[in-house]
């Protein structure tokens, strides 16, 4: 299925007698979803939703269900086509909501249809197929063969992402069926490009081909519309992106489904479907090594995305033509490209639909490489060049500082998780002996961008990507092994690779404070573990880790008094074990700092929340088990009567009632994530950001509540002598290092200085 919206191609309108003002009011209504109908059909959206949301009103103002409904389902594909899933939820809800009190089964049917595979793009199968099941079950009753095939193709699609590839084949061949025989040749071939696609992963290559074929032909014969021309470049792209070997006869096929779309882009004067046909034959060439005719191409289809007003369309192209130009050596060119594309990019962001698979965010898999390619350039031309280095320094961090706003947002699935008022400074301007690290892994070596206030450094270290993955993962691995010191190998060579290089200009800087901007592989290791030889680097130098550095505010802890709320459950809850010193621990946080304690059956979600209403507590201590997975979904803390999301913890933090500023400090002493999980380490990463505080001191793996409680102690005792935060972590580790029980770094390296650090 393409991004055009079957289920307002399939709407038909229901039109019944009426008299007086309210008949006017209707038959303007049936005038307004025609005229939608007719812009939608030219792939004039915002002029389609403008006529439906004045076909709406008038219905509403008939009292016409009937066909309020279809304008909200209708407005609501539309939104879905555009990337606005929120809007296109409301209304397909609400249309739905309208059918069903109409009456009209096909209404009911086609908006089941529209809602099930919104939440089939969402990656919610189970919702979807009874959606979509309903939908299919009423159209087949109905004998609406439309209905029917668009139900069937959607239910394929649904079929195949679940695994069951023998119902979803069966799918695609009802939905071709029922197509044809409706007489939408669009749709049909639409069914036979999906099922071609399933053929290509079911290793049934003779098949697909034969599929494809099938419907590019069929789509020739048909008057050119923008439907068509869509459905030619699903048909294009099949064509070139199955799992096997692509042929001479793939690339023919290809080049005349494109080619066809083109032409009938000319023919309905259509400059969006123009510029997707022609910048798909651009990179058609590109594959065929034929770059100067792939870049003719290429420019047409931005000049046609310019004409068509779609920033969407245009950093895809502006993204070939920097592809294009780095392989020739342009260097210029490319860069000058590759900031189009980012810009354009960046002007649609939160328009772009996300979807979550196993935990990823397609933005991060789709568009990730962009930005790196970008980054990889500007640091190149950066060593190369060192009269211009530090503006292009500047600009690929703030590149790469776009990225990770992104996939904080994805996370947290939260696109205010990183503007919250308390995150709006940057870390540039930093206090003396400070300085930020910023590792930047790309494919064949690591960059470290290194700033002293304004003043700012790159140092290029010769280790791969994947080497440096290998060695993290091992690193971090060995590191929870408490019995051994296999960890030593790792923890050296990382050293060598991310710290050594830069001594001459720690030293120089007289640095005793390191705040580093992990890179996404580096997030899941503690960099006070590392090992020179002689010392760890907490024995040097105190650390902390800012998800960005544009997310957090440096500033110091107010003087006077604190008020906090300090929390721990003791007790074996939720089928998770007895902390049993977590009693202690708490009574001595109280003991230093003061404020209100409430422990195990006192400590339940309900009074956590109010609290957090009565009082504007600016630390808040939490000892109790918590999680961080790849998903928000998988990551909690452990009150007495449940758990504990992302979403409450935020709600309850940042938006108190009696909450005029963002919470100093979260500690959260018997949290983990994911052994070598960056999602998960990303989620620990972004947890100060998504509650609203300026710090958190959290832990990467769960560690003897006996060690952990001793450390925070101990870190609470030197905020209270007056140390930055970032120092009093490093004293209260050098503490547990300087004995003998709990000097193995499995108990004092997890912890982790999140934010804010003075």
């Amino acid at each position: 299925m393409t991004w055009v919206a079957r289920w307002v191609l399939v709407l038909v309108l229901v039109v019944c007698f009426a008299s007086g003002g309210w008949a006017q009011d209707r038959a303007a209504a049936v005038e307004r979803l025609g005229r939608g109908a007719s812009a939608f059909g030219a792939a004039d959206m915002a002029g389609a939703a403008g006529d439906w949301s004045q076909a709406i009103a008038l219905a509403r103002r008939a009292g016409a269900a009937d066909l309020e409904a279809q304008g909200l389902i209708r407005r609501g594909e539309v939104y879905r086509t555009q990337g606005f899933l929120r809007a296109a939820e409301e209304d397909l809800r609400a249309g739905l909501a309208k059918a069903q009190a109409s009456g009209e089964q096909r209404l009911v049917a086609a908006a089941s249809g529209a809602l099930g595979g919104l939440e089939l793009g969402a990656g919610h199968l189970a919702a979807a197929e009874i959606l979509l099941q309903r939908s299919h079950a009423l159209a087949g009753g109905l004998g609406d063969r439309d209905l029917l095939a668009a139900s069937a193709n959607d239910l394929g699609s649904l079929y195949g992402q679940s695994g069951r590839e023998a119902a979803a084949a069966s799918a695609y061949a009802e939905a071709s069926a029922a197509a044809t025989a409706a007489g939408d040749p669009v749709l049909a071939a639409t069914a036979e490009v999906n099922a071609a696609r399933l053929a290509f992963r079911r290793d049934e290559a003779a098949q697909g081909r034969a599929l494809l074929a099938a419907a590019v032909g069929r789509l020739q014969g048909v008057p050119a519309s923008y439907g068509m021309g869509m459905a030619l470049l699903a048909a294009g792209s099949a064509a070139l992106a199955h799992p096997g070997a692509v042929t001479a006869a793939d690339r023919a096929l290809a080049e005349r489904a494109l080619r066809a779309a083109a032409a009938a882009a000319d023919s309905l004067h259509n400059a969006a479907l123009s510029s997707l046909a022609r910048g798909e034959l651009g990179k058609l060439e590109a594959a065929g090594g034929r770059p100067g005719e792939a870049a003719r191409l290429t420019e047409r289809a931005v000049f046609a995305a310019q004409q068509a007003g779609a920033p969407e369309l245009s950093y895809r192209w502006d993204w070939q033509q920097a592809r294009l130009a780095r392989q020739q050596g342009k260097w210029d060119a490319a860069l000058a490209n590759y900031r189009r594309a980012v810009a354009a990019l960046q002007s649609v962001r939160q328009d772009i639909p996300v979807v979550y698979r196993n935990g990823r965010s397609s933005y991060q898999e789709t568009f990730g490489p962009l930005y790196e390619e970008f980054t990889d350039l500007l640091l190149r031309r950066s060593a190369a060049d060192r009269a211009q280095a530090a503006p292009l320094i500047g600009e690929a961090r703030d590149t790469l500082e776009a990225l990770k706003a992104s996939e904080l947002q994805d996370y947290f699935r939260d696109s205010c998780v990183a503007s919250f008022e308390a995150q709006r400074q940057s870390v540039a301007s930093i206090a003396p002996g400070t300085a930020v690290i910023y590792p930047v892994s790309l494919p064949d070596r690591l960059e470290l961008l290194v700033s002293f206030g304004r003043e700012q450094h790159q140092v290029t270290v010769a280790v791969p990507a994947a080497t440096l993955a290998a060695e993290v993962r091992q690193f971090r691995a060995l590191l929870e092994k408490r019995t051994t010191n296999q960890y030593l190998v790792p923890a050296r060579q990382l050293y060598d690779q991310l710290i050594r290089p830069l001594e001459p200009l720690l030293a120089a800087h007289l640095v005793d404070t390191l705040v580093i901007v992990p890179d996404r592989v580096l997030r899941v290791i503690p960099f006070a573990a590392l090992h020179d030889g002689r010392h760890f680097l907490v024995e040097r130098y105190a650390t902390a880790i800012v998800p960005g550095l544009n997310l957090v505010a440096p500033k110091p802890l107010a003087a006077g008094p604190q008020v906090a709320l300090v929390l721990g459950i003791s007790q074996g809850v939720q089928g998770f074990p007895d902390l049993p010193n977590v009693s202690r621990e708490v009574a001595g946080v109280q003991r230093l700092i003061g404020g209100k304690e409430l422990v195990d059956n006192a400590f339940t979600a309900a009074r956590f929340d109010a609290e957090l209403k009565d009082m504007p507590y600016n630390i808040v201590h939490i000892a109790s088990h918590g999680q961080f997975g790849e998903t928000p979904q998988q990551s909690f803390l452990v009150a007495y009567d449940g758990e504990l999301n992302m979403d409450e913890l935020e709600r309850d933090i940042k938006y108190g009632a009696r909450r005029e500023s963002a919470l100093e400090l979260l500690v959260l002493s018997a949290c983990e994530t994911a052994s070598g999980d960056d999602r998960a380490a990303l989620g620990l990463a972004g947890v100060a950001l998504k509650a609203g505080a300026r710090s958190a001191l959290a832990s990467l793996w769960y560690v003897s509540d006996q060690a952990a409680g001793a450390l925070v102690v101990d870190f609470y005792r030197g905020l209270r002598t007056g140390q930055s935060k970032a120092r009093a972590l490093q004293a209260a580790q050098r503490q547990l290092i300087a004995g003998e029980r709990y000097a193995h770094p499995a108990y004092w390296a997890p912890f982790l200085l999140i934010g804010n650090w003075l």
